[in-house]
């Protein structure tokens, strides 16, 4: 990443590091798209935001932010657009691994352009297509999904496999739109595309990481021989503030 980090920035080289030093300082409306669980909002109640409100497609996510997060304004809505905001409502957006589960990106950025000021920041990061994007773990239900069932099933239930992968009641095959059903990668010209027809401008881009992929898989595989995992956070961490090419950050 070849953004530095300021010292009272609480994360390390990566999306949330990357938005805490693009969110201007003097914002005082922020609105986190697909806040799961409201993790990186909450963390933004240091730097004395007025309202903070984080929006998410899973119900489940919402309540265990809500359980969290008591003091943030956390927002099921399992469909997407319109917002229930008015124009201009916000000094900055940030959408954070979000836009390639999503089926209607358009509508999407061109809803977050509405309710995000004239002179407004918006803050996205989507994985990146390069040389290692077909080892993307999101994909691994779609190319096999039998195989996947049988592995989820394993680990936890069948009932929790379909409750969260066939009959989702937030209409999300695990966290994917059912509409979508990929999990996909972005070049720097699809991004800069996609903002412009929303009305959006790039102003920079940015990036983590060359080989997060196999690292990724490689973890998993040695999650129960932590030496192996120590070291494989030592290389990750290396791996994510020496190179740019595996996620893509996108200030607009």
């Amino acid at each position: 990443m070849r953004t530095g980090l300021s010292p009272d920035n609480p994360f390390g080289f990566d999306r949330f590091g990357y938005a805490w030093e693009k969110i201007p300082r003097s914002g005082r409306r922020h609105l986190d798209f697909g806040c799961g669980a409201g993790r990186f909002l909450g963390s933004l109640r240091s730097r004395g935001f007025e309202r903070l409100v984080g929006v998410d497609a899973s119900g489940e996510a919402i309540e265990a932010g809500r359980r969290q997060f008591p003091g943030l304004e956390l927002l099921h809505r399992p469909e997407a657009v319109p917002l229930p905001f008015d124009d201009a409502s916000f000094d900055s957006i940030t959408l954070l691994e979000v836009l390639e589960h999503l089926h209607e990106q358009g509508a999407v950025l061109r809803e977050l352009r509405r309710v995000l000021a004239d002179d407004g920041v918006l803050v996205i990061s989507v994985p990146r297509r390069h040389v290692f994007s077909f080892l993307d773990l999101g994909n691994f239900k779609f190319i096999f999904p039998r195989l996947h069932r049988w592995g989820y099933c394993l680990l936890h239930s069948r009932a929790e496999y379909e409750r969260r992968y066939v009959a989702n009641e937030d209409g999300l095959v695990g966290d994917i739109s059912a509409d979508k059903r990929w999990h996909e990668h972005f070049t720097e010209a699809k991004m800069a595309k996609l903002l412009g027809q929303a009305g959006l401008r790039v102003v920079e881009f940015d990036g983590i990481g060359l080989f997060k992929r196999p690292l990724t898989g490689l973890r998993l595989a040695f999650m129960w021989f932590p030496p192996a995992r120590r070291l494989l956070n030592v290389l990750s961490r290396f791996d994510s503030r020496r190179f740019a090419s595996s996620d893509l950050f996108c200030l607009g």
